[in-house]
């Protein structure tokens, strides 16, 4: 028990150094769009496709990414991930030309999908059942973590030395996550009594209402993490607080990530609570629309879209994969395809609205994608609970 309790969390530090690496390619994106668009010549459209590029890779990739996990085992995948990941940012702080942002983006959502499915196996497999809850609240922090560094890399780096560096810098995360990853991967850590029982005994009837649900979700959450940067400059914020607001975006996904698996991961029904902050953080996204005139406002605004809106991900995860402990990576290759479909049709739809009808009406629209993703689960949560509702009698 000593060696699983002393590796697993080497592991946690190491996958999710991994998952925050793997996602920087396309937070670094939006962040630096101000500067892409003088250098490159990337306006809205043209960001909103290279964004969507990231997620088509993800998505397509996705869709096998849980076999190679189990395939190659999650080490291997998760180290093979890191590498496709340093590629993607040392590509991106080397691209001359629209086209070449366009590949390496690509390069970058291929390695998102491989490190995703494999982060999740391996903490499952390590992480002591009553530890879980935790863990997941820290790995699937990797998004806003990837928020947060984007955002302080819009003054520290972008506005300074310039965006190439940034992306440059990114790269170097690929150091502790290889050197945390313990030559010798733990045992598997069985399932014990620490699990609660209801959590095992109650299997979801199907993961696609709750994967339409993430990919609603993911549409807005890819959205802001693209455009918030250059959204707020239009709306007269300055650049470098554009930056800080962000990072402040990406503290309050860490902390809402972290609270909501930590506080919750034991609740009876944990897709309800994830509902409460998809509808919570849809609040916040339109919020962003209309308050957008005040840095105040604006901070308030991006606290409660950022840390409610983003906060459900790491609840959610753990509760699919616990109700998959025989085909974990899978599982979460299946949430991740709608994670990685939303992340899709988010950029690309935010871009054209907003190149069309304005920045309100784009941030108005992504509000609602996260309301609508809330209902979807708590109707999926009350159609699968009559059914055993019913059958308890017997």
């Amino acid at each position: 028990m000593t060696e699983v309790r002393v590796g697993w969390g080497r592991v946690l530090a190491a996958v999710t150094c991994s998952a925050t690496l793997t996602m920087l390619p396309v937070f670094l994106l939006g962040a630096a769009a101000p500067s892409l668009r003088a250098d490159l010549h990337v306006d809205a459209g043209r960001l909103g496709l290279a964004v969507s590029a990231f997620w088509i890779a993800m998505a397509l990739v996705g869709l096998v990414g849980g076999h190679v996990a189990h395939a190659l085992g999650a080490r291997a995948t998760t180290l093979v991930g890191i590498g496709v990941g340093v590629v993607s940012l040392v590509g991106l702080a080397t691209a001359t030309s629209f086209p070449l942002l366009i590949v390496f983006a690509v390069v970058g959502g291929t390695a998102t999908a491989l490190a995703t499915p494999a982060g999740d196996m391996a903490v499952f497999a390590t992480v002591p059942a009553d530890r879980r809850g935790l863990a997941y609240g820290i790995k699937q922090a990797s998004l806003p973590a990837a928020s947060l560094l984007a955002g302080l890399g819009v003054p520290l780096i972008v506005l300074t030395v310039g965006w190439r560096w940034a992306f440059a810098a990114a790269a170097l995360l690929a150091l502790p996550a290889v050197l945390a990853f313990p030559r010798r991967f733990p045992r598997s850590h069985a399932p014990s009594s620490a699990e609660p029982a209801p959590r095992r005994a109650v299997k979801p009837r199907g993961l696609v209402p709750v994967s339409v649900a993430v990919g609603l979700a993911m549409a807005a959450v890819s959205a802001t993490g693209g455009f918030y940067v250059v959204a707020a400059v239009a709306g007269g914020t300055a650049a470098p607080t554009a930056g800080f607001l962000l990072a402040l975006g990406g503290v309050c996904g860490i902390g809402g990530r972290f609270i909501a698996s930590w506080r919750f991961g034991t609740a009876g029904r944990p897709l309800l609570v994830c509902a409460g902050l998809m509808g919570a953080g849809g609040i916040g996204t339109a919020g962003l629309a209309l308050l957008a005139g005040s840095t105040a406002g604006l901070a308030v605004a991006t606290v409660l879209a950022c840390g409610a809106g983003w906060g459900w991900n790491g609840l959610l995860t753990q509760d699919v994969v616990a109700s998959h402990p025989e085909a974990t990576a899978r599982a979460s290759a299946a949430i991740m395809v709608g994670a990685a479909s939303g992340g899709v049709a988010g950029p690309v739809l935010f871009g054209l609205l907003a190149t069309g009808a304005g920045y309100t009406v784009a941030w108005l629209c992504a509000g609602a994608c996260l309301l609508l993703a809330a209902t979807v689960l708590v109707v999926r949560e009350a159609r699968r609970r009559l059914p055993v509702t019913a059958a308890r009698p017997l």
